[in-house]
């Protein structure tokens, strides 16, 4: 069980929104949270008077928001700003609050571009695919094409997002793209284990026969492929697996059902615990 949170001040009737993450939220706790969160591009728009406003009238926070006002007429930078709200609440300790710190300094001086790819970052880990892919896209539009670098790591990120949704063809375009800017002998792998998820194994196999340059990377694909499908048999998917297999072999239909469903629940049940809201 998590530690308990006494709430400082109150809880708003109103959110605020936290427009870097595109969050309402309600209480300084959650605030100070998601200012954790989002640390590394926090820039001069986190610094409003309308933040000031609902800190004092939705929350009663009135000598926070009056000690925040001061730092804003004294143009403070952001990192000061934020180490004074995190510090009055107390939320985080004093080692995470530096931590916080130090990120909101750093993520100052990434270039535009940066920036918004930790954007697009932090939109894909909440599960916002469209979004961040747009964001992705955006970047690709805008990025010179000298910029090589950045444009792979880019793709590399396009391609695993197509990857988690099972989107394989798509997946290997990106990872493609990823390995001729970047050179990456990873990106290239990845790039063969898409292709393979996406086309017939003879069309793969005439493909590599085309492509003889392919074959280090090929070979140790396969290499990694034995290896996870070996941990797998040997592992709890493996053993469940087999027992549903001799359920269809032995011709036990409602066995088969009440296990599967069984599976089904847990998988369910793990996946809304591993995307529940954070607060």
């Amino acid at each position: 069980m998590g530690r308990s949170i006494l709430t400082t001040g109150r809880i708003a009737d109103r959110p605020y929104r936290l427009k870097v993450i595109d969050r309402n939220v309600y209480t300084v706790e959650e605030l100070c949270y998601s200012v954790g969160q989002c640390a590394s591009f926090l820039d001069e728009d986190f610094m409003d008077h309308e933040l000031l406003m609902w800190l004092e009238n939705a929350c009663g926070m009135t000598e926070l928001a009056g000690q925040l006002r001061s730092l804003l007429h004294g143009r403070c930078a952001v990192e000061d700003f934020a180490s004074v709200l995190l510090l009055y609440v107390g939320y985080q300790s004093m080692e995470e609050i530096e931590e916080i710190r130090k990120s909101i300094s750093n993520g100052k001086g990434l270039e535009p571009f940066q920036r918004r790819l930790s954007e697009a970052r932090f939109s894909a880990s909440r599960g916002h695919i469209a979004q961040a892919m747009e964001l992705m896209d955006t970047i690709l539009a805008e990025l010179p094409e000298l910029e090589r670098e950045m444009r792979g790591r880019i793709w590399a990120e396009k391609g695993l997002l197509y990857a988690q949704g099972f989107r394989y063809s798509e997946a290997a375009d990106c990872y493609k793209k990823a390995w001729q800017l970047s050179g990456q002998r990873q990106n290239c792998i990845k790039y063969l284990a898409a292709l393979r998820f996406s086309v017939p194994e003879a069309d793969y196999q005439a493909y590599l026969a085309e492509h003889p340059e392919l074959s280090d990377a090929a070979t140790e694909l396969e290499v990694k492929a034995m290896k996870a499908g070996k941990e797998w048999k040997a592992g709890t998917g493996g053993r469940q697996s087999k027992r549903l297999a001799g359920y269809l072999r032995n011709g036990q239909d409602k066995s088969f059902d009440n296990y599967a469903q069984q599976r089904i629940r847990e998988l369910r049940d793990r996946f809304r615990a591993d995307n529940a809201p954070s607060f």
